[in-house]
């Protein structure tokens, strides 16, 4: 056997002394399941360690960070299968695992190597034992392949898989699909709709089906509304405007030429604004700090609104769709009518989300009631720092704690001072309550900060996590050991609670939805928040699907899908419900150019898939692909 120490780079004399003792196959080969042995080896594309270790990152081409490498091939465990990929997806996590921008793949991982790619279209090699009594999936199947591995024994998947330590694989993880094999949880594989060529099989499940869950899911969204969606003429403001068409919703984008309107509304968008036009010169910009910035803030927005509303029926919108990161976001948000919900799933241009408070106010127990707090669920409460309060009385902080106490929730109170804490303690039932001033005491460290601070831009990865991790330490930490200990279960050791009743008039938002219970958790607002800026750190609000809800309207993170979703959007396609769009079937030998040009944002419309083995374009089904082999 050959004497390789994976990962290797290729190097011809290694290559024809594995393909002499058949422990690789060529790139592109053949492969019958059940009859083409399985090799040793195998090719991939991916990033490797220097000599101490380090992951060297950079740009995929022109840095050469990326790599053709040789790694082993995996077996399949007992509810896996071992895939053969024909295709992989191209996306947007291949680039930031290749940059490691914002952050290092390999932070999460232990492997030497990481190997990008997120789905593509398969053939099924070889099945686990668990996986081959379901009998759901056999060998020689072809499979579309979703990139969400969770832990189907957890009880937590009962509620969404999603929340049962759902990874990425690809990004989160090291196996990712740009390689000739790939191991995959049974969960991941589906029979592609009828309807698609094998091009187009492997193309869309990441980026369309993030899009389903936002809007079928996250959004919920009802017929005849109005929804408003940022980047509708491309990618996955693309997939967001023929999906809501779908669906019969009134729909506007955002859009940045005459050209990308005219696409938008091939697409289903009933209309478009185009924001690079004189009128918004000056309006797409994050909400700034100085609050003496603000007003001036609010009004660059007015011809924003005022076209919107002008092409709405004089109304603003239900919904809005947001992915462009922190320079469109606080726009979407201020275009939100009453009773408006904003779902998001990305951040490129920034991870500080702010947006202006709307005017409004409700009751704790009307709030409390819309994020469904239940009996004994942990609620937070936020009682005497807003700077309106003083001594130990807050009426609106007493309010919120009577009414989750009368929804028989089990209560944490933080408070300003040790006074506040005695007085509370002395007068309601809670579980328990911490001070600013004991944890300032006590905690090395604590800083109360008032707003989340400046954040680097996404393209400074190391200093976007000091000052995240800085902040983190001030606040989170401290504050999180402070109140989990009151609201610790067994299923919940971290005590992170379910909802938190946060302040209008301070801005500690950032901080309150780090403390909230992954997937789901909320953060409540009651009072009028007209006037105030408010913010929090993007990744702590999409990536684990917490939500906030505010008097009058609400923002509602989302991330990827589940595996129904994939399996009902399946379904819609091959209904023809909608369609997946262009797919650019891209050599192997070209996967670096293709994700430098998405990291340039120089790539074309549609879809992109790496081709690892479709001896053409355009095959219609397996027995197509096979005759194609043949003929070879």
């Amino acid at each position: 056997m050959n004497d390789l120490t994976p990962p290797a780079e290729v190097d011809s004399v290694a290559v024809s002394e594995l393909f002499e003792t058949d422990q690789l196959l060529p790139r592109g080969a053949a492969f019958v399941p059940g009859e083409t042995e399985i090799p040793d080896y195998q090719f991939a594309w991916g990033i490797t360690g220097d000599e101490d270790g380090e992951p060297e990152h950079g740009e995929p081409l022109d840095d050469g960070a990326e790599k053709e490498i040789i790694v082993p091939v995996e077996d399949p465990g007992p509810n896996e299968a071992l895939l053969y990929m024909l295709t992989s997806e191209v996306n947007y996590n291949d680039v930031w695992a290749v940059t490691g921008i914002p952050v290092s793949t390999f932070q999460q991982h232990e492997s030497d190597w990481h190997i990008t790619g997120s789905g593509g279209l398969a053939l099924v090699v070889e099945t686990g034992e668990g996986l081959d009594e379901q009998g759901r999936i056999e060998v020689g199947d072809m499979v579309n392949v979703y990139a969400g591995q969770f832990d189907a024994l957890s009880p937590k998947a009962g509620r969404d898989p999603m929340f049962s330590d759902f990874t990425i694989q690809g990004y989160q993880t090291p196996d990712g699909s740009h390689q000739q094999f790939m191991t995959a949880q049974g969960t991941q594989l589906y029979e592609p709709p009828a309807n698609l060529d094998l091009d187009k099989a492997g193309s869309y499940i990441l980026t369309m089906g993030t899009i389903y869950r936002a809007l079928f899911n996250t959004l919920d969204v009802s017929p005849g509304k109005r929804l408003f969606v940022e980047g509708a003429s491309t990618g996955t403001g693309r997939d967001a405007v023929q999906m809501a068409a779908s669906s019969n919703l009134e729909i506007t984008g955002l859009v940045s030429s005459d050209d990308r309107a005219a696409r938008a509304k091939e697409n289903g968008a009933d209309a478009s604004i185009n924001r690079k036009q004189d009128a918004l010169a000056d309006a797409m910009c994050m909400v700034p700090n100085d609050p003496d910035e603000w007003d001036d803030w609010e009004q660059a927005g007015e011809p924003l609104l005022s076209e919107f509303r002008e092409k709405n029926d004089g109304e603003l919108a239900d919904y809005a769709v947001s992915h462009a990161g922190a320079e469109a976001f606080s726009r979407s948000y201020q275009l939100l009518a009453e009773g408006g919900r904003l779902t998001f799933y990305g951040a490129s241009t920034g991870y500080e989300m702010a947006f202006m408070g709307k005017g409004g106010a409700t009751t704790p127990k009307s709030v409390f009631e819309r994020a469904g707090l239940s009996a004994g669920d942990g609620a937070l409460v936020w009682y005497g720092t807003p700077d309106h309060v003083e001594g130990d009385q807050d009426a609106v902080g007493a309010q919120a704690i009577e009414a989750a106490l009368d929804r028989n929730a089990r209560v944490a109170v933080l408070t300003e001072t040790d006074s506040q804490a005695e007085h509370v303690g002395a007068t309601y039932d809670v579980a328990g309550v911490a001070s600013i001033e004991t944890i300032r005491a006590e905690s090395d460290g604590f800083e109360f900060v008032r707003s989340l601070p400046e954040l680097p831009a996404p393209s400074e990865p190391d200093a976007l996590a000091a000052t995240v991790g800085e902040y983190m330490g001030k606040m989170f930490k401290p504050l999180g050991i402070a109140l989990g200990g009151i609201l610790k279960t067994p299923n919940n050791p971290r005590g992170n609670p379910d909802v938190v009743f946060e302040r209008a008039g301070q801005n500690t938002l950032a901080v309150s939805t780090m403390l909230s219970a992954p997937y789901q958790g909320s953060v409540v607002f009651a009072e009028e928040m007209a006037g105030s800026r408010y913010s929090f750190y993007a990744p702590q609000v999409w990536m684990r699907q917490r939500r906030i809800y505010m008097p009058t309207t609400e923002i509602f993170g989302t991330h990827m899908k589940n595996t129904y979703e994939v399996w009902k959007m399946n379904e819609d396609i091959e209904l023809e419900t909608f369609d997946v769009p262009e797919t650019h079937l891209t050599p192997w030998d070209d996967a670096p150019k293709a994700h430098q040009e998405m990291w340039e944002n120089a790539h074309e419309e549609g879809s992109y898939v790496i081709n690892h083995a479709l001896p053409e374009s355009g095959l219609e089904s397996k027995e197509a692909l096979f005759d194609a082999w043949d003929s070879e």
